[in-house]
Parts: C-alpha cells; sequence; structure tokens
C-alpha cells in the first residue's frame, strides 16, 4: 500500500486497519486551505476512524460523519471517498462524497476507472443525495487508486496512457504476470504517476492512495545455535524478510535491532553451565497490519551474572522501547520474547518543478 500527498495543502488522505484484515482507505479535499482545512480534516478522521473500526459499516460511518459536520462552515464542500478493501481476496466497497471515483491499474498499465456512487460533498445536504456504496473486485495484481477531488476524465486519459507505458514496459522487463510467484508492486510507480498528472494540470494539493491485491505473505521461521555468531545471520533474514513486506525502514532496523537483543539475552543466560543450544526465530504479519514476532530458546534461563546485569537490563529496555508490546515468558522448554509492532509504509511526497531543480 503506497500514498503520495502534500502535507502543507487541504488534500489529505488516510488508512485504518481493520482487525478482518481489511482496511479503511480515505482520501479527501477540503475547499478552504489553512487552519480551518486542517480542522477539518482533522474531524472527519477523528469521526470515521473509530466508526470504520467498528463494524466496517462504510454507508453509516460516511452519514454520521455527515451529521457531525452539518452546518460548519469550514466544511462546506468537502469531498471524500472511502473503500473498504480486502487486500488479499481482492473485494472492494467505496464511496463518493462528492469525489472523483476511484482508479484500478492493471500490470500491464491498462486502466479503468469505476463509477462514482452520486453521494454529495459534506455540508451539500446528504438528505438530497443519500450515500451509497459501489462494488468493485480486483484481479491478482490489480491496484486500487484513490485520489483527492482533482483529477478530471480527461486527466485520468492521460494517466491511463502514462501508466499504459510505463507499467506496461516496466512489467515486461520483469516477466511479471498472473503465473508469476513475484510480480511486481506497482504502487509507487502508480500513485507517482497519478500525482504527476495532476500537478501538471494545476492541482497543488494532492492526495493519492494505492493498494495492491496481493497473496497472503507466507510467516518466517529460522533456527540456529545459540551461539553469537549467529546473530548476524539471523538479522540479515528478518531484515530481508521485512523488506519484501515494504515496511519502512525505522520498522525494519528497529525490529531487527530488538531480535538481535533478544538473542544476545538468551545466549548469554539461557544456556550458562549446559551444553548450548538453538534459538528460533519466528515472525508473522497479522490481519491488522501488525508484526509479530517471537525468539524461543530451548535452554534454562539463569539470572545475570552482575557484570552483564547492566547489559541484560539496556536490552530489555531497548526492545520494549521498539516495539508497542513486549512479553517474556518462561516455559518449561525455554524462554520465550514475544514483540508485537505496527508497521507501516512511508509516504512519498510528490515535487513541484521548480522544488526539484
Amino acid at each position: 500500500m503506497s500514498g503520495a500527498g502534500d502535507p502543507a495543502g487541504c488534500a489529505w488522505f488516510d488508512v485504518i486497519a481493520l482487525a478482518d484484515g481489511r482496511a479503511a482507505m480515505l482520501v479527501g479535499d477540503a475547499v478552504q486551505h489553512g487552519t480551518p482545512a486542517a480542522s477539518v480534516t482533522r474531524h472527519v478522521r477523528a469521526v470515521l476512524a473509530p466508526l470504520l473500526a467498528l463494524d466496517g459499516d462504510l454507508v453509516a460511518a460516511l452519514e454520521q460523519l455527515g451529521r457531525t459536520m452539518d452546518g460548519a462552515e469550514a466544511a462546506y464542500a468537502t469531498t471524500v471517498c472511502a473503500a473498504i478493501v480486502d487486500p488479499i481476496e481482492g473485494d472492494v466497497r467505496y464511496s463518493t462524497c462528492g469525489s472523483s471515483a476511484p482508479l484500478i491499474v492493471a500490470t500491464g498499465g491498462r486502466t479503468r476507472m469505476l463509477r462514482t456512487t452520486g453521494g454529495a460533498a459534506l455540508g451539500e445536504g446528504q438528505s438530497l443525495s443519500p450515500i451509497a456504496v459501489e462494488t468493485a473486485r480486483l484481479d491478482r495484481d490489480e491496484v486500487l487508486v484513490l485520489h483527492s477531488d482533482g483529477l478530471a476524465s480527461e486527466s485520468c486519459r492521460v494517466v491511463a496512457a502514462e501508466l499504459d507505458g510505463h507499467l506496461g514496459k516496466a512489467t515486461a522487463d520483469c516477466g511479471a504476470g498472473p503465473a508469476q510467484d513475484e510480480p511486481k508492486v506497482m504502487t509507487e510507480e502508480v500513485c507517482r504517476t497519478t500525482a504527476g498528472e495532476m500537478r501538471r494540470t494545476g492541482t497543488r494539493d494532492i492526495a493519492v492512495l494505492a493498494v495492491q491485491h496481493r497473496p497472503k505473505v507466507a510467516g518466517f521461521q529460522l533456527k540456529v545455535p545459540a551461539v553469537a555468531a549467529s546473530m548476524e545471520s539471523v538479522g540479515e533474514a528478518v531484515g530481508d524478510w521485512l523488506a519484501g513486506l515494504r515496511s519502512s525502514v525505522e520498522d525494519g532496523a528497529g525490529m531487527v535491532l530488538a531480535v538481535r537483543e533478544a538473542m544476545a539475552n538468551a545466549i548469554q543466560h539461557a544456556f550458562v553451565g549446559a551444553r548450548i543450544g538453538s534459538v528460533t526465530v519466528e515472525a508473522t504479519l497479522l490481519a491488522d497490519g501488525v508484526l509479530a514476532c517471537s525468539v524461543r530458546d530451548d535452554g534454562r534461563w539463569l539470572p545475570p551474572i552482575p557484570s552483564a546485569s547492566g547489559h541484560s537490563r539496556r536490552g530489555m529496555r531497548l526492545m520494549a522501547r521498539v516495539a508497542d508490546r513486549m512479553m517474556v515468558r518462561r516455559e518449561r522448554s525455554g524462554t520465550v520474547v514475544e514483540l508485537r509492532r505496527r508497521l507501516h509504509h512511508p509516504v512519498s511526497r510528490v515535487l513541484t518543478a521548480s522544488e526539484a531543480s
């Protein structure tokens, strides 16, 4: 999943991970700039996020949002495009409140525009134009693109032509196709091409959000001897696996460091006075976008020796800072360190011609 935007403008986007593995994708545009726009976008996010996280009812959430903003001058004509997407199954439910319809981009660059649902922009009277929902389905590797209001039909045709050229060549070069196990990840290129066309046509404030229909991510498991030499190879393997998830640099580096610290503690304390055993590292991406990682040894945990106690405490504090949640569990077969961290994807900012030069 990728996004591109101008953080200083009145266009905005947000992604809400739902507990069942689906994601709520939101893109909007406020008419007014400055402080009023910032207030509107904060309110939209504050209202929609908990409602969609509760049950994923798109119509109910948007209707409630409209009611809370009825009569607010700053919210008048604020557009919202919202979609509930299952990136594994490819099912999409979306609604357009005064906004342009989403695009779907195939691996060869072929682009088609979905139809709008007819809802009015916020503050323009939902009672006269009730919120409706349309459905769509992504084939494997297709990309759903949401963009802030400002991409006209002619621009959509230009975007389609650009994507036909760029993505068609890229996918041909890498041999991507339905039969390939590792198809090209297209979200970054799609976001940049779409945002670039919006810039070309004079749209200053841009928000573009894309998600690609992908197979479920396989988990990670590696068992190694509980010796210091194993730490480097495990760190590299975990880092490579996380890179395949396209997580942020901070997430990847942080989790690799936490795994290494957990391994160091096991190597130092679990096998004192006993034969050297093993350490097993497992990781999986949960349905709600949280990385679950465990480091398990098959030794017997002993209290740290005085000379090493300071390092041990520092290691535990470091793991606790890196992870959103950390738990140490002692079992008959050994000790398990469990780490949880929600992964993030870096946002791309599209530069204007003057900024780029």
